[in-house]
């Protein structure tokens, strides 16, 4: 080959290495143009997947509460159904509404709204005129003014119960209205006795615990509400003939009923004025109400943007982190091998870093497991609390309105009766005080603390026990001495632990053949020691060492949950005492209940004074 041949060819090798560079420059800004596209439809993604978990996390959490507040809601409306039922056979309740005197039947109906927590109680002819009401004395009041036109008088007078919301003709107060029919002694209905409830501190709670809920009619009439602006009006226009009904029962009284900026199409729940939220909704029992609990959709979408910023931080460390390990490599390739050592040291003292933290990490998970573990009980507890307090709530709010009704002036109560319900109301208070103490559990409240005489306590728990203690033929000793034991604390919840502690000693005996139960209060170096002891089988080894953990029993299944003694010792640590127990030498156990007294300067007493039952 010529020299002029290669020199011929040479320009052409040049051109194609310099066209190779050009149509790499070229597509350069393509490459980058797609990466950022890649990245935008990354972070898109990202905000969609956010958004969606999201929701689907709020939608369970809107169903948790939703089932609380309804059932706060049903439990407020349930309270008092039964009241009007109980009056309308009171004997003056029937005598006034066959025409006799009311004057003591007002006393007895403002005694009795006191009593109860209601608004009003009142009582009205076959022609709706209130002859007879709580309010008797004020202004303005309801005698003299006439209801016919409500919906729960005629209900009532057609011979069924009646329920009612809407805002007081005559007070110009929202309430909810229940009635029942009053029977003459001919059998005829003579009249109707009704009641108003105040509803508004539902709605208080909801507002002061910064939730957004709103109950509407069977019409889509707001009519209970957390936000006020919303009440009394309407999710959608009413029809003129919904609007003819309302006038004629003159439920609202002046409202407008304006429609509320009530927008149901949203992709996610509805819109409320301009708000979105996420919508549950539920019905409420047979009154054709719906409760809608609505939770913001803003804090749903700050979620997601809160993940599209992590996601876009990671990205751009991302980029970060491959630009340096780019550089690092060209300095690599250009920099001796000393360069290189360098930066494998580098890179082994921070995988040593991150060894290092991934096992203090896992120390810190294996702590939070087994603290996790504990924690699961005292869950348990609190729900298993809640919801004995709440299933028990209605019942006992049931017998003392049903004693607070006996006990109205007028029904002629005393001797042997007087002194039964004075009884029961002893024993209603101290039900209302323990379902109260499980709420410990739940939500701790503050303790009404006094100076007290253990003497009392016991006392008033032999005199709650003695009938099932003489039904199985169990003999009781008590030594107790005669000069005051003082402590201080809550007296209601030192009664419900030597309850545990009795009834736990009625369990050991119950198989024995001669059972006995022997209580013993002693005081020594400034403490009092309360004894219960019993001649039953004693404690296993078992028994000994988990007495006191929740849940744990030696009961058949259903007969004890475990939970006695582990209440019983956490009460008394709040009062700076303790629980002791263990086996006697001649046979059963012993519980002991220590306490620091106040009444220091009285005499010390090593033994009891008391005697025997």
């Amino acid at each position: 080959m010529s020299t002029e041949n290669l020199a011929d060819g040479d320009p052409v090798t040049l051109d194609i290495g310099r066209t190779m560079d050009a149509k790499k420059r070229s597509r350069r800004p393509y490459v980058i143009a797609a990466v950022i596209l890649g990245a935008l439809a990354g972070l898109v993604a990202v905000f969609w997947i956010s958004q969606q978990l999201s929701v689907s996390s709020e939608a369970r959490r809107s169903a948790d509460r939703m089932s609380l507040y309804l059932s706060t809601l049903v439990s407020a409306l349930e309270e008092h159904q039964h009241l009007p039922f109980i009056l309308s056979w009171d004997p003056l309740v029937v005598q006034a509404a066959e025409g006799g005197e009311t004057n003591e039947l007002n006393l007895r109906l403002e005694s009795f709204a006191a009593e109860a927590g209601v608004d009003a109680v009142y009582l009205m002819n076959p022609e709706g005129l209130t002859i007879a009401a709580s309010n008797w004395n004020e202004t303005p009041t309801f005698v003299g003014n006439n209801y016919g036109f409500r919906p729960y008088f005629k209900q009532a007078l057609a011979g069924s119960r009646g329920v009612f919301f809407a805002i007081g003709a005559t007070t110009q107060e929202p309430g909810y209205f229940i009635s029942e029919p009053v029977y003459a002694a001919s059998g005829e209905i003579a009249g109707v006795i009704a009641l108003k409830v105040d509803l508004t501190p539902l709605t208080r709670a909801w507002r002061e615990g910064g939730e957004t809920l709103l109950a509407a009619d069977p019409r889509g009439v707001v009519i209970l509400a957390s936000n006020p602006d919303w009440n009394y009006r309407t999710l959608a226009p009413l029809t003129e003939g919904d609007r003819s009904e309302i006038a004629a029962e003159r439920q609202f009284g002046d409202e407008a009923l304006t429609t509320l900026d009530y927008d149901a199409s949203s992709r996610f729940g509805i819109a409320v004025d301009g708000t979105r939220y996420i919508q549950t909704v539920r019905d409420i029992g047979h009154l054709g109400w719906k409760l809608h609990y609505l939770a913001p959709l803003a804090r749903i979408n700050e979620q997601a943007w809160q993940s599209v910023i992590l996601a876009a931080a990671a990205l751009l460390l991302m980029t970060v982190a491959f630009l340096l390990a780019r550089a690092r490599r060209v300095r690599i390739a250009l920099f001796a091998s000393q360069e290189e050592r360098r930066g494998l040291r580098t890179i082994n003292r921070k995988l040593a870093e991150e060894i290092e933290e991934r096992r203090a990490a896992e120390r810190r998970l294996e702590r939070a497991q087994k603290e996790l573990q504990q924690v699961s009980k005292l869950a348990a507890l609190g729900q298993l609390s809640a919801s004995v307090t709440h299933e028990l709530g209605q019942p006992i709010a049931a017998m003392r309105n049903y004693l607070a009704a006996a006990d109205l002036p007028g029904n002629g109560i005393d001797g042997e009766a007087r002194e039964l319900v004075d009884h029961l109301n002893g024993i209603t208070a101290r039900m209302e005080h323990i379902t109260a103490q499980l709420r410990f559990f739940a939500h701790r409240e503050p303790e009404k603390l006094t100076h007290f005489d253990l003497r009392d306590v016991i006392s008033s728990v032999l005199a709650m026990m003695q009938s099932d203690i003489a039904g199985k033929k169990i003999a009781l000793v008590v030594d107790i001495p005669d000069e005051p034991v003082r402590a201080f604390g809550d007296m209601f919840r030192i009664e419900q632990v030597l309850v545990n502690m009795i009834r736990n000693a009625m369990d050991a005996v119950a198989e024995t053949s001669e059972p006995e139960i022997r209580l013993v209060l002693k005081t020594e170096a400034g403490e009092a020691r309360l004894s219960v002891a019993d001649n039953g089988p004693g404690l296993s080894e078992e028994a000994q060492s988990r007495a006191e953990d929740p849940f744990f029993t030696t009961k058949p299944s259903g007969t004890g949950m475990g939970l006695g003694l582990s209440i019983s010792a956490s009460i008394l640590k709040d009062h700076d005492g303790r629980m002791t127990f263990s086996n006697r030498s001649d046979g059963g156990a012993v519980f002991v209940m220590t306490l620091p007294r106040t009444d220091i300067g009285a005499s010390q007493i090593s033994g009891g004074a008391g005697g025997s039952v």
